[in-house]
């Protein structure tokens, strides 16, 4: 960050949306160039630091990893700010989980306070892997107080589906990865892949291809099944699901077509591919 970037941050703040949990107005010109004279002068351990964040040569945000000044001493903290242009796009993700993997190569844990009436920012720091362990009052207000800390590699390192029209793919799982927060991952000519955490699902028409269609009752996958958040999630994603090349399986069923105890929903795109989506116990 350089004082020449205040003045794309007065524009990204006047959005009242991003300091809406902020003790400061930071729609007001005078605050933002106020803190940004603080940031400015940010000096910490080696790799932390506060960071202009662009895409295609503008400022989209503005994100941090420093020495806490709420926690105790030595405690690292993230946090971000992004354009509400760039919401849903994984912008976000994209910088929160490199904020997090470059505090954990240098503290054993990483810390972020979240207002307590955000319960956006709550959810999505959960999808990141976030532990509340706790609220009280920070910044002027009542925050929970969230932790990162390192995992072990488990679980499934990647999926990888083989479709005969990778366009149409795209556009089905496209949508439904970007709703349930994944970020696109790796693209080439004939291939794409979302990555949530450490697993990945890649969709490729493979020139080794020998069929026209995937027969999900055949030997092999017959579905994915991923997590999708609240029951609130689930709902608000397969009520929109139609729209982008999906149908709601079992209907009559829905949304316990798994059981009385399992809150899902299974949704078919017209190549056949079936994904469960389990909401959160």
């Amino acid at each position: 960050m350089e004082e020449r970037d205040t003045d794309a941050l007065i524009r990204l703040f006047a959005d009242p949306e991003l300091s809406r949990y902020h003790a400061r107005d930071l729609t007001r010109p005078d605050q933002v160039r106020e803190i940004a004279a603080v940031w400015r002068g940010y000096e910490g351990p080696a790799g932390t630091g506060i960071w202009i964040v662009e895409r295609d040569g503008e400022v989209a945000g503005i994100c941090a990893l420093r020495v806490s000044p709420e926690l105790p001493d030595g405690v690292l903290e993230c946090g971000w700010h992004i354009a509400r242009d760039h919401w849903g796009t994984g912008l976000a993700r994209k910088v929160a989980t490199r904020l997090v993997h470059t505090g954990l190569a240098i503290a054993p844990a990483v810390f972020a306070l979240v207002h307590e009436d955000n319960a956006r920012a709550r959810r999505f720091a959960e999808r990141l892997g976030f532990l509340d362990v706790g609220g009280r009052e920070h910044y002027g207000g009542p925050h929970r107080v969230l932790v990162a800390l390192p995992t072990k590699p488990a679980g499934v390192h990647h999926v990888e589906l083989w479709v005969a029209d990778l366009a149409a793919a795209e556009k089905t799982f496209g949508w439904l990865f970007g709703e349930l927060g994944w970020h696109e991952y790796q693209r080439w000519d004939r291939g794409v892949s979302w990555r949530q955490g450490d697993s990945y699902v890649v969709v490729e028409d493979s020139p080794a291809r020998t069929g026209d269609r995937h027969e999900r009752t055949a030997p092999g996958i017959n579905h994915l099944a991923l997590h999708a958040g609240t029951r609130e999630d689930v709902d608000r994603i397969a009520a929109a699901a139609p729209a982008h090349g999906w149908r709601l399986m079992f209907a009559d069923r829905h949304p316990f077509a798994g059981g009385p105890d399992h809150y899902a929903a299974y949704l078919e795109n017209a190549d056949g591919f079936e994904v469960e989506l389990v909401a959160r116990s």
